[in-house]
């Protein structure tokens, strides 16, 4: 889907599999060249940074505990030393949330082509249940 919500491709999912070998398929009727592809942390998979690439692509790739060294690697950057690039505040939805964003650039983290890491902080306070969260992506 771009960004004005148009789909670009779409594709069956076979029974008893998932997305990941769907991945390169979908991808493959579309050119992809300066394209910035985002998707959801099942698709970080270097073959799949590899195959962005390849065909001229960007891509952010979200790192989860199912791929304990890189996300290791990235959660130990020196983040509490990197300046704060962004911070917005909102209030909507019967709940306050700030949000931070940092980026880190590096010269190599195995992972393919991979030059630039961004965190994005968010803490949440619901006024209903005055429940706070705060989720580290």
């Amino acid at each position: 889907m771009d960004h004005s919500g148009q789909v670009l491709a779409q594709r069956q999912i076979a029974d008893k599999s998932n997305e990941i070998p769907a991945f390169q398929p979908l991808l493959s009727s579309i050119d992809l060249t300066s394209a910035l592809i985002t998707a959801d942390a099942l698709h970080t998979q270097h073959a799949h940074g590899t195959y962005l690439r390849e065909h001229g692509a960007h891509y952010i790739a979200q790192v989860k505990a199912n791929h304990p060294s890189l996300f290791d690697r990235v959660r130990h950057l020196p983040w509490q030393d990197i300046t704060l690039d962004h911070y917005e505040r909102t209030r909507a939805h019967h709940r306050k949330e700030i949000r931070r964003l940092k980026t880190a650039s590096f010269a190599h983290l195995d992972y393919p082509d991979a030059c630039q890491a961004l965190q994005v902080v968010c803490w949440r306070m619901d006024f209903t249940t005055g429940k706070l969260t705060i989720e580290r992506v």
